[in-house]
This record gives structure tokens, sequence and C-alpha cells, in this order.
């Protein structure tokens, strides 16, 4: 019996083919980071001076408890998720709107990780960066560094390696079993690992010397690798570009094969 085609039910750039994935991811992440913000803005300076006393044990170790444990069971359920549907439709044959389909969540998934690293990368480093001018005193778990920390840098790598599952499953002529691991994962992945390393070098650097919170200080250089490590994420777009080419020329030879020869008219013979 031959397998099922699978088939989609909606056009790759309507709401419920692409722009779903990263629209309603970006509202979700936004409002995380804003929730976190307004819970820095009310407890930072009130529960967050002295880390021995009780009220920055219930107020900000509780808070990172909550986050590394958030961040666990969501990956859990996603990947899980990911690779149990994914084994299912690895080897099943799908039409060629379907695969342009899934191209367009992945891009969606490609805009989230983005808008993500935002949030991780820029915004609370520059909220980082104030506090530091404030307190002066730097430690690994601070009102500032926590929602960063512990939150935001494990997030993003579970984002990544999420979306990769997809990749690997939905997307397989270009990211299936028999490629190998790609390059603009593996940067993407080491841009979000390096920034992590950085980072606790960067906290220890502050709790030896009281240096002018500027980018040109010298234990910020290091941040330059992670952006040209980030770059990876181009290349996602770039691989994925060629798979539609592919899907394009597909299309373009089953037209081809669809239409049928022209049968010569017969010449009549001299009389």
């Amino acid at each position: 019996m031959s397998e099922a085609v699978i088939e989609s039910n909606v056009e790759p750039t309507e709401w419920f083919g692409g722009h779903r994935t990263c629209l309603w991811g970006c509202a979700a992440v936004s409002l995380i980071f804003i929730g976190l913000r307004i819970y820095q803005g009310e407890f930072a300076l009130t529960y967050g001076i002295d880390s021995a006393s009780p009220e920055f044990t219930q107020y900000w170790m509780g808070l990172t408890a909550v986050q590394l444990a958030s961040v666990g069971i969501f990956c859990g359920l996603w990947f899980g998720w990911l690779v149990a549907s994914g084994r299912r439709l690895l080897d099943q044959p799908t039409t060629h709107k379907e695969q342009v389909r899934r191209v367009a969540v992945f891009w969606g998934q490609i805009g989230l990780v983005s808008f993500h690293l935002y949030w991780m990368a820029s915004f609370n480093p520059n909220l980082d960066g104030s506090w530091h001018q404030t307190v002066v005193r730097d430690t690994a778990f601070t009102p500032s560094h926590i929602p960063m920390f512990f939150y935001g840098f494990p997030m993003a790598i579970v984002l990544i390696l999420g979306m990769y599952l997809y990749g690997r499953y939905r997307i397989p002529e270009t990211y299936g079993p028999g490629k190998g691991f790609p390059w603009s994962f593996f940067f993407l992945l080491a841009a979000s690992v390096t920034e992590v390393v950085q980072i606790a070098f960067n906290e220890w650097a502050h709790s030896l010397w009281i240096t002018e919170e500027i980018f040109a200080a010298p234990f910020h250089w290091p941040f330059v690798f992670y952006g040209w490590l980030a770059a990876g994420i181009f290349a996602l777009w770039g691989e994925t570009i060629v798979r539609l080419i592919s899907i394009e020329a597909e299309i373009d030879g089953l037209a081809e094969e669809a239409v049928p020869e022209a049968v010569p008219e017969a010449v009549p013979e001299a009389a």
C-alpha cells in the first residue's frame, strides 16, 4: 500500500502558513521579557541589593529556579514533540506546496530566534550596564543578571536547537539525517555558548576592577566574536532559499513532463 502524500491546507504566506510562528512567538518573547523588566523595576532596589537577605532568596533566587524549571520543561515538551512527530513525517512524501509551507514556518522560527537574541544580547546587556554603573560591585546573581543569564541565554540555545530539529525532520532535503550537522547551526549555537562563556569572564573582571561601563573596555572585546558567530543565522536563509529554488525547478520539470508532445501532421504523398 502506498503512503498518503502530505498536503498543505493553507498557502505558505497565509496566517496559518508561516506568519503565525513568528508573530505569536515574538509576542510571547516580548511579554516574557517585559514582565521580567517590570519585576526588576519593582524588586531590584528593594530586595535585590543584599544577597544574604531572606528577601533576596525569596524574590531573586526563587525567580532563578522558576526560570530554569520553565526552560527545562519547555525544552523537554517541545523537543519531544518535534522528534516524535518528525520521525513519523520523515519518510512520508509531501507536496511541493507543503514543502514551501515548512520553509515559511522555518523562516518564522529564524525571525523568532533573531527577536529573542535582540532581547538577550542587546536590551538586557544595556540594562546590565546601567546596573553596573549604579551598584558597581558585580556578581553572577544580581537582579540584572538573573533574567539574562538564567532565562535569556538557555532559552536561546533551546530555540536554536528546536529550530534545527524542525529542519532535520521537516526539511530533510536540506537538514536531514544524511546531511550531517550544518555549519550554519554550529556557528549560531557557538555564538550563544560563546556569549555564556564571555559573560562569565566579564563578570569575573567586573568583580576585580571597577571600570567605566563602555563597550570599549578590554574585557568586552571578546563580545565581538559573538556577533561574528551569530551571523551564521543568515546562512539559514541562504540554505533554504536554495531549497526553494530546487522546489521551483522540480515543479517546472513536472509541468514540462505533463505537456504532451506535438504529433507531426502527416504529409500527403504526391500523386
